[in-house]
C-alpha cells in the first residue's frame, strides 16, 4: 500500500491527499510498476486510506516480491570501470558513507555500512556496465535490501528500489536513473536522485570509520 500515485494524463505523481481533492474519477497508476491502483478504506474512520494493488500483483513494493527484484550480479562485467569504481570508493570512503547515510535520512550505522560494502562485493555490483561514482550510493542502498527496524534509529523496516522496468536487464545503468522509491510497511515515497551534491573531494576518513571498512579496503582493485 502507499500514499502516492501517478496520473498519466499529466505524468505527475500525486499524494493521496491531493488525489482525493483534485483527481477523483481519474485512473491512478503505481509509479513503480505502472499497474492500476485503487483507493482503499476511503471514508473509514477505523482504517488508514491508501492506494492498493490488485490481488497477486508482482509489484516490487509488495513484501512478498522483494526477493524477486533483488539486484543480480552483472551478466556482462565491465572489469576496467569496476576497478576504477572500487578505487574511487576507497579514496572517498567517508564521503560514500555520508551519501548512503543521507539517502537513509541520516539513519545508518557504521556496521551497516560495512555490510552494505560486503553485499556489494558478494554480488560484484561494482562491475555493472554504466555504473558511475554518482550512481554508486543509490545502487549500494538498493542492493542491500531491507534495513531492519532498530530501536532509537528506525521506527520501521525500510528498503529502496528502482522502478520495476529497471530490473528487466542489468544494463539499466547505461540510462541515467532519475528516481528511486523508499518503501515502508506504511508508505511509498518517490525520491529524485541528486547527482549534484555528491562530494568527491579526497580526504582522510575519521579513525572510528576505519575498523568498519578495513575488509573492504583490502578488496582487489589494481587496474591492469
Amino acid at each position: 500500500m502507499g500514499s502516492i500515485a501517478l496520473n498519466k494524463l499529466d505524468n505527475v505523481i500525486y499524494t493521496l491527499d491531493d488525489w482525493q481533492k483534485k483527481l477523483i474519477g481519474i485512473t491512478a497508476y503505481c509509479p513503480v510498476c505502472d499497474e492500476v491502483t485503487k483507493i482503499k478504506a476511503e471514508g473509514s474512520l477505523a482504517r488508514q486510506t491508501y492506494f492498493t494493488h490488485r490481488k497477486n500483483s508482482d509489484c516490487p513494493t509488495i513484501k512478498e516480491n522483494h526477493e524477486k527484484y533483488a539486484l543480480l550480479p552483472p551478466s556482462k562485467r565491465d572489469e576496467y570501470n569496476g576497478k576504477k569504481i572500487i578505487c574511487w570508493a576507497k579514496v572517498n570512503i567517508h564521503h560514500l558513507y555520508s551519501q548512503c547515510k543521507e539517502i537513509l535520512q541520516g539513519k545508518l550505522k557504521f556496521n551497516e555500512f560495512s555490510e552494505i560494502l560486503d553485499k556489494a562485493n558478494k554480488k560484484s555490483i561494482w562491475f555493472y556496465t554504466g555504473l558511475t561514482n554518482e550512481t554508486l550510493p543509490y545502487v549500494l542502498i538498493v542492493n542491500y535490501g531491507v534495513f531492519p527496524k532498530i530501536k532509537g534509529l528506525r521506527d520501521a523496516e525500510v528498503h529502496y528500489i528502482f522502478k520495476k522496468d529497471a530490473y528487466s536487464d542489468d544494463l539499466f545503468l547505461k540510462k541515467r536513473i532519475s528516481h528511486m522509491f523508499r518503501i515502508t510497511n506504511q508508505d511509498i515515497e518517490s525520491i529524485e536522485l541528486n547527482y549534484t551534491t555528491i562530494n568527491t573531494t579526497k580526504s582522510t576518513a575519521p579513525y572510528y570509520l576505519w575498523k568498519y571498512v578495513k575488509e573492504f579496503m583490502n578488496t582487489k582493485s589494481d587496474i591492469d
